[in-house]
């Protein structure tokens, strides 16, 4: 039988990405074809129980590049984990899949690099692109808010027991992190960081914002819903919006989930 080896194969790639003075692990999705392909840095949220590498390898098989990184500190990648990190970790990776060697080794279209994070990486996705005008598409899977906890927290002090908790659950998998530090974190940042005021420098993007209407972590009421009418009456008009009848991870819809990526993507980037 004929031995044919397949051009340009679709491939799992492990990459190193360097972010500070430590070394980031990404996994690479890489899509079949010659390319270059539309790529997607896929931030997962805190810790990181859920790394959504199902939705990575559902997009990779549709034609699109994907990577998965890991902060700082947390599954594999070096350094210290801290929200603050993370942001810079991820324009690391931006920076980094931008490189002419690491394009033309990956495939990457250099031009159409968009952002997709869930809860902790759909903060950090609103983040980043709220800060680099490159980045045209954007999408925020029920994602967090920081400085609205931090007023949560400051209209109800015994919600600060409730956060605490969650932060040292999450802290315990996550190098160098604590619910101190981190808490510490979000009060000082409690403005840079509440997405709510990113609307202005973001209104040309093309957004996608999903919620889950039985999310007990990130619920739709106080996240979701104020966001999506913010960003409509400053006149977002490239702003698509879709609720799942699920919990915070869409565990029983995630074919769904991702099939709703792929049409978004495939009509934005």
């Amino acid at each position: 039988m004929e031995n044919r080896k397949r051009i340009n194969p679709s491939i799992l790639r492990l990459l190193k990405i360097p972010s500070g003075n430590d070394v980031i692990v990404g996994r690479m999705y890489l899509a079949e074809g010659e390319g270059p392909h539309g790529t997607v840095l896929l931030l997962h949220g805190f810790p990181g129980g859920m790394l959504n590498l199902d939705l990575a390898s559902e997009l990779q098989q549709e034609g699109w590049n994907v990577l998965v990184m890991n902060y700082r500190g947390a599954w594999g990648s070096q350094g210290t984990f801290s929200f603050s990190n993370s942001i810079e970790d991820v324009l690391s990776a931006l920076k980094y899949l931008k490189e002419s060697e690491v394009a033309k080794e990956n495939r990457i279209d250099t031009k159409r690099i968009g952002l997709i994070g869930h809860s902790f990486g759909g903060f950090l996705a609103l983040k980043v692109a709220s800060m680099e005008p490159s980045i045209h598409s954007v999408a925020s899977l029920s994602g967090a808010n920081f400085g609205l906890f931090a007023q949560m927290v400051e209209q109800d002090p015994s919600f600060e027991a409730q956060i605490r908790e969650v932060l040292k659950e999450g802290a315990f998998f996550l190098k160098g992190a604590s619910a101190e530090s981190i808490m510490e974190e979000v009060l000082f940042n409690q403005i840079e960081w509440n997405t709510f005021l990113y609307a202005p420098l973001l209104l040309k993007r093309n957004i996608l914002l999903t919620a889950a209407d039985f999310d007990e972590e990130i619920p739709k009421v106080y996240f979701h819903d104020p966001l999506v009418d913010i960003l409509e009456k400053a006149g977002a008009n490239h702003l698509q919006t879709k609720v799942f009848e699920t919990d915070h991870n869409y565990l029983n819809h995630r074919k769904e989930l991702a099939q709703t990526l792929h049409n978004w993507l495939d009509e934005v980037l």
